[in-house]
């Protein structure tokens, strides 16, 4: 009796176990697919439009792109410290700015340094270029003070005035003195500037003059962009969902033959009396 009974639930759970089985074989997995995109970026150096701002594709493959623009009026700026130096015309010159709160003006004063091989001495705080030695007469020397022996050698160092609003060469960049502070000259110019942004499949970017975000999806070899992004979302949440169910039946698929497996061997363990 006992033996019928397990017979019957081992019939049972196979029946379950084939059943989920048999829906695993034919379940659908949904893929992602995007209707009316509204960029298809097909090839490299393809040119696409977003918002009045141009796109150029700087790469493309496996699902991923990269897209570039170039704003061709950018803004720079940089600052140069007080007592710091800066090149201009193969000469360097040395910054200064006044001990002022609001200072209204700066000075770049030729830096002249002294050759490798020039003695100097320091003597009461104050700095000596050592003149006229002699190697056999340590008494046939004189010192100099070291800016009058600079203006000797170089005469007088060249100077320029910088003020808010003057033009200003730097780095071959045509600048503008944007403001002068007590600690700083700040410098601003326009360029041209190239933004790269890089596309790949699921992810999302946002692109043209209104930050609008557009997802990427690699489809047909070619990559699309669709700024519905919620429904994009929604069929990769269908997916997810689907595979949820799926491991679901194989774990009923599972438990179940293994549950009749066990039943089985249980019914027809020999019993004493």
């Amino acid at each position: 009796m006992q033996r019928r009974a397990a017979g019957v639930y081992v019939t049972v759970f196979l029946v379950i176990a084939a059943g989920a089985y048999s829906l695993i074989g034919v379940a659908q997995e949904p893929t992602v697919s995007v209707e009316n995109p509204d960029q298809t970026l097909s090839n490299q150096g393809q040119k696409f439009n977003v918002d009045g701002r141009q796109y150029n594709v700087t790469s493309l493959g496996d699902g991923s792109a990269e897209v570039a623009w170039t704003n061709q009026s950018a803004t720079y700026s940089a600052e140069l410290g007080n007592n710091t130096t800066v090149e201009q015309d193969n000469t360097t010159f040395r910054l200064l700015i006044p001990n002022q709160s609001n200072p209204s003006q700066a000075t770049l004063t030729e830096v002249q340094n002294l050759s490798e091989d020039t003695q100097t001495v320091n003597q009461g705080n104050v700095t000596y270029v050592v003149v006229n030695q002699s190697s056999n007469d340590s008494a046939n020397k004189s010192l100099v003070p070291v800016d009058e022996y600079k203006q000797q050698q170089f005469g007088e160092p060249e100077t320029q005035t910088l003020q808010q609003g003057n033009n200003f060469q730097y780095q071959n960049n045509s600048t503008t003195i944007a403001n002068i502070s007590a600690e700083s000259v700040l410098l601003q110019w326009e360029a041209p500037k190239t933004t790269t942004t890089s596309l790949s499949s699921g992810g999302t970017a946002e692109l043209g003059p209104n930050n609008q975000t557009y997802v990427a999806h690699g489809q047909g070899g070619n990559v699309v962009l669709s700024s519905n992004v919620d429904a994009y979302n929604s069929q990769n949440a269908e997916i997810g969902e689907f595979n949820e169910r799926i491991a679901g039946l194989w774990g009923v698929s599972i438990l179940s033959f293994l549950a009749a497996i066990l039943l089985a061997m249980f019914a027809f363990l020999p019993f004493k009396g």
